[in-house]
């Protein structure tokens, strides 16, 4: 709030004339009359405040509308990744549409069309969609998720993304100082603000219909502010764009943009948005998709901008470049740390060279921006970049790698900009640069492009018999002397022991842990029992399935489907029923009206990603009902960085449940894990009088007291955050 206030004052304030140079003496003179500070600070007002609370609005709507559909779609980080792919693609359609109307158009006109676009993003409220556009799970799921997007927020957002750069060219008519690129970085600090309040003061007291609706409101007060400044238009004299500031720099005066200029503001942002979408894929796939871990790094990413645009002072590349090697270096060297501090400390690198990164493109962008006549051409450009570094990452590694290849690609590329920078800096204090000298350390920068392919190529990837990707994310089976892995992320999802024990339960589903005790129990009192897996993994529950019993294994990633059915024997060894049921967990479990099981499994992790959606009250309610007569819940729970065992119980009280929790010890002969599952059942089911119950843990008082309660219209996932 300091940042934009003192923006504000920096825009607002009056300063001396300065004499501007024109084609002719006569033009000079009236610019210098019709430019008075007195005649454009109170509509400057107008032009800020537009600008800051659009690009509030902008990112605002991004976790809003994230948060509705992550749920649907499994609570991946590919969701978020496809939203971002949605929303730059989108910025740079309103970038362009905003250079269309300033180049071709009159201001009379120019605001003519863009009061229609208001007046139809308006009637194009709200933007939350209904529970009709659940997918169903036949469609593909980047495209469906692109269509929705479009349909509810796609207007909308259009029209906030046209915002920045048309506000910009309106203000330009009135004021082509370098005061102008000042609003760019006023957009940014609205945008940081918009985010950074999301998880703090917006999400844990907000329902997801409540922010929508708030969020609709606020569009509607943006719409009435443009207006304002739209109407303005019809009163403006379109003077031409021949003059420029005599303050501006020597680069931005040019009659003609250098090619080398334009490839820049392309290729730079372009990389910045490739290294934000790598890197949160990253770390969201070895902690949780949360809105606090994505909108970290954007925030980095928009903060970049704000101190590149706001001043050239700010713009310290050898020191930068300097922090971003340090940064690589200690990457490299995490695993001489304890493991319980590798986590955080290798998330804190990503992000220092996130920042270093972002700075070191933008920064060079904002070197040589162009005068004012072309703001609206450079900011296309730039949104341009920002949608090829989307396409890059959402679309064609995807379909070019089988694992997340990109991240040591783009550390090799962060690697080679970070030492040409440092290296052709001529001083610490200013952008200024000796490029022979960056030439003479071709060597060592082939060097460090190199290491993270090498580290590519030993990280454990030659022991991989078989690997996956698709959007829910890399899968990779490994075979060693312990037996076959199933590897999501970092974490092994099941495995398989080698030769007469492959038929045994291993890793967190042993005879001892929670889920086979209830099995035993419930295979004692009954010669055929039905069961519900939510979450497949490589099959090992099938292996204590018995010719009368029945299996529905419910999985959304077809992947998983694959590798288990051919890299695994749990199923195909297993002599009892097997049907398989491709879907979203929740929504499988709706559809199955007529279906009652004596025990419902759930075990929907993906690389310590929990689909907040299957941990609600309405989720358990739908579980209680699917439930036979003495039926039994079981939920796994063990997990490195949530502790989910105060929700769950608090869950089962809403759903009058009794819980108790089984830890399972896990030994490595025998390749099991330590597991953590809990156990829900009716207060008089038999199952907790069985000697194998003796052990659970019922809930304690603290734990009712102090767990959240999730709803579908509120969960809120740092809430159960545990990384210490």
């Amino acid at each position: 709030m300091t940042y934009v206030f003192a923006t504000c004052v920096r825009i607002f304030c009056p300063v001396p004339v300065q004499i501007v140079a024109c084609e002719n003496e006569a033009m000079s003179q009236s610019l210098i009359q019709t430019a008075k500070p007195e005649q454009t600070g109170l509509s400057t007002l107008w032009f800020a405040a537009t600008t800051l609370l659009g690009a509030f609005l902008v990112f605002q709507v991004q976790p809003v509308i994230s948060k509705c559909v992550l749920p649907w779609f499994g609570g991946t980080p590919a969701v978020w990744t496809t939203c971002m792919l949605f929303f730059q693609l989108l910025l740079f359609a309103g970038y362009l549409y905003a250079h269309v109307l300033k180049s071709y158009f009159k201001p009379a006109v120019q605001g003519a069309i863009h009061l229609l676009l208001l007046s139809a993003a308006a009637l194009s409220l709200p933007i939350e969609p209904s529970d009709a556009w659940k997918p169903s799970g036949a469609e593909s799921p980047t495209l469906y998720l692109l269509w929705m997007l479009l349909c509810h927020v796609g207007l909308p957002y259009f029209v906030l993304s046209s915002t920045g750069p048309l506000i910009q060219a309106w203000l330009s008519y009135q004021d082509s100082s370098d005061k102008i690129y000042r609003l760019y970085a006023l957009s940014n600090a609205g945008s940081l603000l918009a985010l950074l309040s999301y998880p703090f003061a917006v999400e844990p007291f907000l329902s997801v219909s409540h922010q929508s609706v708030v969020w609709s409101l606020m569009f509607c007060g943006f719409v009435l502010i443009q207006s304002v400044v739209a109407i303005r238009l019809f009163r403006v004299v379109d003077r031409g764009e021949k003059h420029i500031t005599a303050s501006a720099p020597a680069s931005n005066t040019r009659t003609q943009i250098p090619w080398q200029h334009r490839l820049a503001w392309v290729a730079l942002p372009a990389f910045a948005s490739t290294f934000l979408l790598v890197v949160t894929n990253h770390v969201c796939q070895d902690v949780a998709v949360i809105p606090f871990l994505w909108v970290l790094p954007l925030s980095l990413y928009l903060l970049s901008f704000i101190i590149c645009f706001d001043s050239p002072q700010w713009y310290k590349p050898k020191w930068i470049a300097l922090v971003s090697i340090l940064a690589i270096a200690a990457l490299r060297n995490k695993y001489l740390l304890p493991f319980s501090f590798q986590l955080l400390t290798e998330a804190g690198c990503y992000m220092v060279l996130l920042l270093g990164v972002c700075l070191l493109c933008h920064g060079e962008v904002a070197r040589v921006k162009p005068a004012a006549r072309w703001l609206t051409q450079y900011y296309a450009l730039l949104s341009a970049g920002g949608a090829i570094g989307g396409l890059i990452v959402a679309v064609a590694c995807p379909l070019l790698f089988n694992n997340f290849t990109e991240l040591p690609l783009a550390l090799s590329v962060a690697s080679a900009l970070s030492v040409v920078i440092f290296f052709a800096s001529r001083g610490w204090r200013l952008a200024d640069y000796d490029w022979n000298a960056a030439r003479r350390v071709k060597i060592a920068v082939a060097v460090v492009m190199a290491l993270p392919i090498i580290d590519l190529s030993m990280k454990g990837h030659a022991s991989a018999i078989a690997s996956d990707r698709n959007f829910f994310g890399v899968l990779r089976v490994h075979r060693d002397e312990e037996g076959t892995h199933l590897v999501h992320g970092r974490t092994i999802h099941g495995m398989q022991r080698p030769g007469d024990a492959s038929s045994q339960p291993t890793a967190y589903y042993y005879y001892d842990s929670g889920v086979g005790r209830v099995i035993s129990v419930l295979q004692e009192r009954s010669p055929s029992i039905k069961t519900s897996v939510i979450g497949l993994g490589c099959g090992v529950l099938a292996s204590y399935g018995r010719a009368e019993d029945e299996f529905d294994m419910i999985e959304i990633n077809p992947a998983i489907q694959r590798i288990a059915s051919e890299h695994f024997t749990f199923m195909s060894d297993c002599p009892s029923t097997i049907r398989h049921h491709l879907g979203d967990g929740r929504l499988v479990m709706e559809r199955m009206h007529d279906h009652r099981f004596d025990l419902i499994v759930l075990d929907a992790f993906s690389s310590d990603a929990i689909p907040a959606h299957l941990l609600t009250t309405e989720a358990f309610d739908l579980y209680r009902t699917r439930l036979a007569a003495a039926g039994v819940f079981a939920v796994h729970v063990s997990n490195n960085h949530l502790d989910l065992v105060p929700l769950v119980h608090r869950l089962a009280k809403h759903a009058s449940l009794e819980s108790r929790v089984v830890y399972g010890i896990g030994d490595d002969a025998i390749s099991v894990r330590n597991s953590s599952w809990v156990v829900l059942a009716d207060a008089d089911n038999p199952i907790w009088d069985h000697p194998a119950m003796e052990t659970a843990r019922p809930a304690t008082p603290e734990q009712l007291r102090d767990a959240p309660l999730w709803t579908d219209q509120h969960h809120n996932l740092v809430s159960v955050l545990n990384l210490w």
